[in-house]
This record gives C-alpha cells, structure tokens and sequence, in this order.
C-alpha cells in the first residue's frame, strides 16, 4: 500500500511538472503557432529602413535583422555604423526623443530569434531612445540601444513594433 501511495504521488508531480512546462512553451510560442504572427525572418538592410522608419548611414554594417508580420510587425536589428553620423541617423528617423545616456532600453528578451549576435548588455557606455509611450512614424513604437564603447563607431540595437 505504501509504495502504491509512493507511485501516486510521484506520477502526480510529474503531471504536474509537464502541465507547467507545456503552459510556459504554449505561452512563448502562442504568437506564433496560432498563426496570427509569422515565423521570424531574416530582414534586409531595406527592411530594417521600411519597418524602422531609419535611414542606415554610408558605411553601416547589418550584423543581424529579423522580423515577423501578423497581428503585428516586429522587427529587430543589430547593425554597426561610424561614429561621426550618429547625429543624422537620429535626425533623419525622426525620433519624438533624443538619446538619453545611460538609457538601456533595448534587452536580450527583444531578441526576436536572430541568433546569438543579439547581446545588448555587453556594451558598457550606452545611451538609448525609448518611443514606448510615444510611437514615432506610422504608430511605429522603437526602441534604440547605442553602444558607444568604440570612439570610431556605434553598435545599435533597434527593435520596432507597429500594430
């Protein structure tokens, strides 16, 4: 009897572990398994520029872009551009904020699925604009990341949404 009771109980926290498991995968993927939200993608320079609302500067390196469409449009980027035209590219996105140093509004968790190149937190001087509250372009809500560890150039991180 004992060890009936034993069996019990350990196949009752088992089922209770996979229920667990299976809410926190359904939760994560729910998006897109209900086929309301694409698959990510791989975006393009021209992408990332269209979404965004950006116009990437000459000499700017695309290290990764990936979006989804459906319910919404999201998009993030991770991209390197030359110092000196960092002030254009605020300017020509016509952000409703300037960049705040120290401002980290760009995460790991807004990694859309682009790989193991989309490390925000490993840059140390920072500044960031945040359009959370306040969408930009076309209702588009974006996010910027500037790492500003190179005296030469600028790591970015942008993630746009657009409902």
């Amino acid at each position: 009897m004992k060890h009936w009771r034993s069996n019990l109980a350990l196949a009752l926290s088992a089922l209770s572990l996979l229920i667990v498991l299976g809410q926190c995968a359904s939760d994560f993927a729910s998006d897109f398994n209900t086929g309301l939200q694409s698959e990510p993608e791989l975006a393009t320079a021209s992408q990332v520029e269209a979404v965004a609302h950006v116009t990437l500067p000459p000499g700017t390196v695309l290290l990764s872009a990936v979006y989804s469409n459906g319910l919404k449009t999201r998009l993030v980027a991770k991209f390197r551009m030359p110092r000196a035209a960092l002030d254009g590219f605020v300017a020509s996105g016509k952000f409703t904020t300037q960049p705040v140093d120290g401002l980290r509004p760009v995460t790991g968790k807004d990694n859309l699925g682009g790989g193991n190149l989309w490390k925000p937190e490993e840059s140390i001087k920072v500044a960031g604009i945040d359009e959370s509250e306040a969408p930009g372009p076309e209702g588009t809500y974006r996010s910027v990341l500037f790492g500003l560890d190179d005296p030469d150039s600028v790591l970015v991180h942008l993630a746009a949404t657009k409902n």
